[in-house]
């Protein structure tokens, strides 16, 4: 876990699980790709989380209220909310002395007022949750919750025994508390996605109107509204992605148009539909793929980039629904470095455009800049007889470990990775897939697919700054892929072709 996770109020498994499918209007550019938009729903995307986390459960509290609770069981002090954030304030500096707290909250991009907010939010769903009297429980509401009739019902495990010990704590005039990271990763999660199923959410990929980039049962949220307390979060490097997101939905989608392959919002909502069914069974949700493993910072982003790939992919398709046999097995033959597990040893000196602590950019000047002119320095001194391994400890940005991980989490080790498959190298590297729909590069690309061993490549431009890179050796696959008999490898072979085309098509477009 990172400094910022273990600063944060840990909401984010919340949002992961109870994230509802957004289908929208037909239209081509709905006049979404404003730059307030972009900024709110890439930079601002936690933002937007805390706003709908704080309407559902204030609403909540005002119908229990209406309902006959009395307000002071569901009032927080102020006193109250500091005494919480001391707590995560004392955790921290136990864990990383080193690290100040207040510049890690504002490193994720609250200010005190926010995080502040955030710390009611958390405090405000585990009183209805669990109110410190007992008596005022709304049984029917958890067994609901937590699925009391349902096979293997969560009921008894998190509900029968944590009453008794409130009854008990209760009884003894005392208050009890519920341990932490159960609530975190079971109780919260679970009460928030009940909450969020009976609420009526709404993004602009359901086609809100002009400017409005949230509706939380039917109160609109514009983007300007929600922009006005996310100047934290806004600087060049994410101005300039947005411009960019937009140039490149906006073309995109154009061209696809043109093509005639454009499906619309609700046909992406649909195919989305289906392929979340996979996950129905499975600890790992479709939202958790889509913000942690593919990188995008919000659902409606993703919807977003997805409506455009899938519209994409029908124009590779022949009459019969199916990619291209000879395409296909070139793409395998090229590529089966990665579909075979194969393995890369190389050392990267990164030359970083953002703070390794914080993990943010600049607010003024130019980062990446001067992330390259560092890069050219040291670029300079290899090619006058600079040892590598010199080289290397005097310019990479990359620490041994990261701070606050687990012991056992693999390290930077400065940049000397070892030998990794191509998946823990794109995440040493800090991509994902959305950098790559940003940027259409990616240096764990190239040390796979084009890199010699012993020979030293860059500087080049990368998602966090620049790179210079050694590839040592690499480890040849030693899984052969079955697309023919195996459902599995059909699916990673489809899958990657259809990514690696989609990178040309995006490649192709003339941004404005």
């Amino acid at each position: 876990m990172t400094i910022l996770r273990q600063i944060s109020v840990l909401l984010l498994p919340v949002f992961l699980l109870i994230l509802p499918a957004c289908g929208g209007d037909e239209s081509v550019d709905a006049n979404y790709y404003s730059i307030d938009m972009a900024l709110v729903h890439t930079a601002g995307a936690n933002r937007v989380n805390q706003v709908v986390v704080g309407a559902l459960v204030n609403a909540e509290r005002d119908f229990r209220i209406s309902d006959g609770d009395p307000p002071s069981l569901y009032h927080i002090s102020a006193e109250e909310i500091d005494a919480h954030i001391e707590a995560l304030k004392t955790n921290m500096a136990t864990k990383n002395p080193q690290a100040d707290f207040w510049e890690q909250v504002q490193a994720s991009g609250h200010t005190e007022a926010t995080y502040r907010g955030e710390a009611a939010n958390v405090m405000m769903i585990d009183r209805l949750l669990f109110p410190s009297d007992p008596s005022k429980w709304r049984d029917d509401q958890l067994a609901d919750i937590f699925q009391k009739d349902a096979p293997n019902s969560m009921y008894e495990n998190m509900v029968t025994g944590t009453r008794l010990a409130f009854e008990e704590s209760w009884d003894k005039g005392e208050r009890f508390v519920v341990d932490e990271a159960m609530m975190q990763m079971i109780l919260r999660p679970y009460f928030m996605r009940w909450l969020w199923e009976r609420a009526e959410i709404k993004y602009p990929f359901d086609g809100l109107p002009d400017g409005v980039a949230l509706r939380i049962n039917e109160r609109d949220f514009t983007a300007t509204s929600l922009l006005a307390d996310m100047d934290l979060l806004i600087g060049p490097v994410e101005e300039d992605r947005a411009n960019r997101f937009i140039a490149l939905m906006s073309a995109a989608g154009s061209k696809l148009s043109a093509m005639g392959v454009l499906i619309s919002p609700q046909e992406a909502m649909d195919r989305i539909a289906e392929e979340k069914k996979e996950y129905e069974n499975s600890p790992i949700s479709y939202e958790m793929v889509a913000l942690q493993f593919l990188g995008y910072p919000s659902m409606e982003a993703f919807h977003k980039v997805y409506r455009l790939k899938q519209s994409f992919r029908d124009s590779l398709l022949d009459e019969n629904g199916n990619y291209p046999d000879e395409a296909l097995v070139a793409n395998t033959e090229r590529r089966l470095r990665f579909l075979g597990d194969g393995k890369a040893d190389c050392e990267v000196i990164l030359f970083s455009a953002r703070s390794m602590e914080t993990g943010r950019y600049a607010m003024e000047g130019d980062p990446f800049g001067e992330a390259a002119e560092r890069a050219k320095a040291a670029a300079q001194e290899l090619a006058d007889g600079a040892k590598w391994a010199e080289t290397l400890m005097k310019y990479s940005d990359l620490p041994e470990s990261v701070l606050g991980a687990p012991p056992a989490a693999p390290k930077p080790n400065r940049g000397r990775f070892g030998i990794q498959r191509f998946n823990p190298l794109k995440e040493f590297l800090g991509e994902n897939e959305y950098t790559e729909f940003l940027y259409g590069v990616s240096v764990a690309e190239q040390i796979f697919f084009d890199a010699e061993p012993h020979k030293i490549y860059g500087p080049l431009s990368g998602c966090t700054g620049s790179y210079i890179y050694k590839l040592n050796k690499f480890e040849e696959p030693m899984k052969e892929m079955d697309p023919e008999n195996d459902v599995r490898h059909k699916y990673l072979v489809e899958s990657d072709y259809l990514n690696v085309e989609f990178m040309k098509f995006l490649a192709g477009l003339e941004l404005d």
